[in-house]
């Protein structure tokens, strides 16, 4: 009885950070889908928040699910955010949502 209470609870442990990664993942979709409007609407600094925020996400979800689309994913972001930091160039936030339209299609591949 003992043991099959251990073995319950130890499978529920396991259980819990494999759910944690998940969401930080899906965290990570919204923040750069929230990017990806605010670059259509051509709002370079709400754009960089946004994107920021899912690197953050992102790089919390690939320390528990190393996989390549994750950090394929924050590469894009990272040079979305270079390019979108301190301007309001249409051309340059166009190119800046670009790369995070495809650090989400990254994103999504992992599901």
């Amino acid at each position: 009885m003992i043991l099959a209470v251990g073995l319950t609870l130890g499978l529920g442990a396991l259980g819990g950070p494999a759910l944690a990664e998940d969401n930080y993942l899906q965290q990570a979709i919204a923040e750069t889908t929230a990017a990806i409007e605010a670059g259509k609407q051509g709002e370079a600094s709400s754009f960089v928040e946004h994107a920021d925020d899912a690197i953050d996400r992102a790089r919390s979800a690939v320390w528990g699910t190393p996989v390549d689309p994750i950090r394929k994913g924050i590469k894009y972001l990272r040079k979305a955010v270079k390019l979108a930091k301190g301007t309001s160039l249409d051309k340059r936030i166009a190119k800046a949502t670009e790369q995070a339209e495809l650090a989400l299609q990254q994103f999504q591949s992992v599901k």
